[in-house]
C-alpha cells in the first residue's frame, strides 16, 4: 500500500491585531482586512511582509532613540504583534520543509512499491500470452488430428466404394459370359449364322458390360477423389477461421493488458 505524510495545518497561529490608531495607512488596511475577511493565505503573508518592510523603512528614516516617548505604545504593540507573526509564518514554514522532506522519502519507498507492482503485472502478462499460446497450440493440434481422422474415414470409403464397384462389374460380365455360353451350348443345333449371332451378341454385351463397369469405377473414382477435395477444403477453412479466431483473441488480451498497464503507469505518476 502507497503511504504519503499528511499535509500540515495552514492555519497561522497569530493573535489578534492591536488597533492602531494614530498612524494608518492603505496597506495596514489591507492587512488588516485581509486578516479578518479570512483571505487566501498567500494573500495575508504577501501583505504581513509588505507591510514589516514597510515599518522598518519608517523606523530607519526616524530617531528611534531621541523620540521614543512621542510613539504611541499602540505602535509599539504593532511592531510586537507584526514580529510574532512573522515568527509563526517562519514555524509554519518549518513544517512545511519538514512535511517536503517526508514527502520526498515516501516516494522513494513508494517508486520500489510501484517497481514491484510492474514486475509482477509484467510477469502475470507473460503467464496469460503462455497460456494463450498453449491453447492456440491445442487447438490447431485438435483440429489436425480430426483432419486427419476425416481423411483416413474418407479414403477409406472411397476404396471401398471402388471395390465394391469393381466386383459388381467382374460379377455383371461373368454373368454375362455364363449366359452367352449357355445359349450356345442350349442351341447347338442351330445354323451356324445363329451361333455366330448369339456370339456377337454376346461379345456386344459383355464388351457394353465392360464399358460401362469401367464408367462406372472412373465415375465413382471422380465423385470420391471431389469429395474428399471438398472436404479437405472446408477442414482447412475451418482451421484457418478458428486460427484467425484464436489470434484475434490474443491481440485483443494483449491489448487489453497493455491499456491497463499504461493507465496503472499514469495513475501513480499522477499520484
Amino acid at each position: 500500500m502507497i503511504n504519503y505524510p499528511n499535509l500540515p495545518n495552514s492555519a497561522l497561529e497569530i493573535t489578534e491585531q492591536p488597533e492602531v490608531k494614530e498612524i494608518t495607512n492603505e496597506l495596514l488596511k489591507q492587512l488588516q482586512n485581509a486578516l479578518k475577511s479570512n483571505s487566501l493565505f498567500t494573500d495575508q503573508v504577501e501583505l504581513s511582509l509588505k507591510g514589516i518592510v514597510r515599518i522598518l523603512e519608517v523606523l530607519l528614516s526616524l530617531d528611534f532613540f531621541k523620540n521614543a516617548n512621542e510613539i504611541d505604545s499602540s505602535l509599539r504593540n504593532s511592531i510586537e504583534w507584526l514580529s510574532n507573526a512573522g515568527e509563526s509564518l517562519k514555524s509554519k514554514m518549518k513544517e512545511y520543509e519538514g512535511f517536503f522532506s517526508d514527502f520526498n522519502t515516501s516516494m522513494k519507498s513508494n517508486e520500489q512499491e510501484v517497481t514491484s507492482v510492474l514486475n509482477a503485472n509484467t510477469e502475470n502478462i507473460k503467464s496469460e500470452i503462455k497460456k494463450l499460446e498453449n491453447q492456440l497450440i491445442e487447438t490447431t493440434t485438435r483440429l489436425l488430428t480430426s483432419y486427419q481422422i476425416f481423411l483416413n474415414q474418407a479414403r477409406e470409403n472411397a476404396n471401398n466404394e471402388i471395390t465394391a464397384n469393381k466386383t459388381q462389374a467382374i460379377t455383371n460380365i461373368n454373368e454375362a459370359k455364363t449366359t452367352a455360353n449357355n445359349e450356345i451350348s442350349t442351341n447347338k443345333t442351330q445354323s451356324l449364322e445363329a451361333i455366330t449371332q448369339a456370339k456377337t451378341t454376346a461379345n456386344n454385351e459383355i464388351t457394353a458390360n465392360k464399358t460401362q463397369a469401367i464408367t462406372n469405377i472412373n465415375e465413382a473414382k471422380t465423385t470420391a477423389n471431389n469429395e474428399i477435395s471438398e472436404n479437405k477444403q472446408e477442414v482447412l477453412n475451418n482451421i484457418t477461421q478458428e486460427k484467425n479466431q484464436a489470434t484475434s483473441e490474443i491481440i485483443e488480451a494483449k491489448k487489453a493488458i497493455i491499456i491497463k498497464t499504461l493507465i496503472f503507469l499514469r495513475l501513480n505518476k499522477a499520484c
